[in-house]
């Protein structure tokens, strides 16, 4: 019994060892992207977690300026729609205090109808402001 003990104390320790977690605005969209932001957007707040899962298992909150050509391709190419259902996809969601887009914002998802994908993509057409809330396998 006491080498099961010990045994489920070492591999608490091993699984978290790999959390992630950054306010940084910068650090948050590295994390998300991978990359370095491109010179077509101007990052404001951010905010990144991901757990030591062996799965990837992350959540990203970031707002940033951006020109309209930007966002209008990162729509195409994550194939996202207009969200018109209007579900509740901030359920059980601790949203930081900047994380405030209003009604002037239009919303967009993947798959409004899944259940599971609480993601959503914000841009106010009017001055470039843009909220991204992205999670995935959390």
């Amino acid at each position: 019994m006491r080498k099961i003990y010990i045994l489920s104390i070492i591999l608490t320790f091993i699984s978290c060892e790999g959390f992630i977690r950054t306010n940084d605005p910068l650090e948050s969209y590295k994390y998300w992207a991978g990359d370095e932001p491109p010179k077509e957007i101007n990052l404001i707040n951010g905010e990144y977690l991901q757990t030591p899962h062996f799965t990837l298992e992350y959540q990203l909150f970031l707002q940033f300026k951006s020109n309209g050509d930007w966002f209008n391709e990162f729509i195409k190419y994550n194939n996202l729609k207009i969200d018109t259902i209007n579900n509740d996809w901030k359920s059980g969601l601790d949203l930081p205090k900047w994380f405030n887009p209003s009604k002037d914002f239009i919303k967009y998802s993947r798959n409004q109808h899944d259940e599971f994908d609480r993601s959503r993509y914000f841009v106010n057409p009017k001055n470039g402001m843009c909220y991204i809330f992205e999670t995935f396998g959390m």
